[in-house]
């Protein structure tokens, strides 16, 4: 990954032109743990290729039956991987625990977000059931909202009216500031605060020397390691 000056908001330039996908990449591949499992994947993947070699040349048929270029079904809960015998091809399984539809990208690799290697899973999401005694889900988000439905009446009309209520109060919240839209537009210039946050974490900078990139940089760093860890999926449905 190139190293960059996080004291430079310059050096972060390049972010004008990411797409929410790259966006997502941009964290994921900041990550510890994600860039710990790609060394020992491409360790492996390294040995497969040196004992049978590379496409188109690869011998697939022996690659395998190697059990190098497997691991069991239950590491791979989080995807659609092909389950052969009970087992699962390493690069699938990878890909699928972080989120990826293709082959796990090198996090040090700069061209991967811009040569259409990104292509992210969907998160499986349903709209909670908020019940009478249930406010922990509201909190005190103003994105959220509750409304109510009488289950004895029909619901399309209610739901028509439910529709409209929430297309007001939606364009109110937005226009007063209280709720950011979920788009890149929106969210470009603060997440390019919280990648410099990261990267000079990463490089070990003394807390105090942090104001340089924002005065209220302890919250935004905090943010910021949330999407680097598990958030970085809710980055890739911002709206372009």
């Amino acid at each position: 990954m190139s190293q960059r000056d996080w004291q430079r908001a310059d050096d972060y330039a390049f972010t004008a032109h990411l797409d929410a996908a790259q966006w997502a990449w941009e964290f994921l591949r900041r990550n510890p743990a994600y860039r710990a499992e790609w060394q020992a994947f491409d360790a492996v993947w390294r040995a497969l290729e040196g004992a049978y070699g590379r496409p188109p040349d690869r011998d697939f048929c022996a690659w395998k039956r190697d059990p190098r270029a497997w691991v069991p079904a239950s590491e791979c809960a989080h995807g659609e991987c092909r389950v052969d015998h009970g087992k699962v091809l390493i690069e699938c399984a990878l890909g699928a625990r972080w989120g990826f539809h293709k082959f796990p990208p090198d996090p040090d690799d700069d061209d991967a977000a811009t040569d259409a290697r990104l292509t992210w899973r969907p998160l499986d999401e349903t709209q909670p059931l908020v019940e009478t005694d249930d406010g922990a889900w509201l909190g005190d988000d103003p994105a959220r909202v509750a409304l109510g439905f009488d289950l004895s009446q029909p619901l399309p009309e209610q739901l028509e009216r439910a529709k409209r209520s929430l297309q007001v109060l939606q364009r109110q919240r937005v226009k007063t500031g209280r709720v950011r839209p979920a788009t890149v537009a929106a969210w470009r210039d603060d997440l390019q605060v919280m990648l410099r946050l990261l990267d000079a974490q990463q490089a070990g900078i003394d807390d105090a020397r942090l104001a340089v990139v924002a005065d209220d940089w302890s919250p935004r760093q905090q943010e910021a390691q949330g999407l680097r860890d598990g958030g970085y999926r809710m980055l890739a449905r911002l709206r372009d």
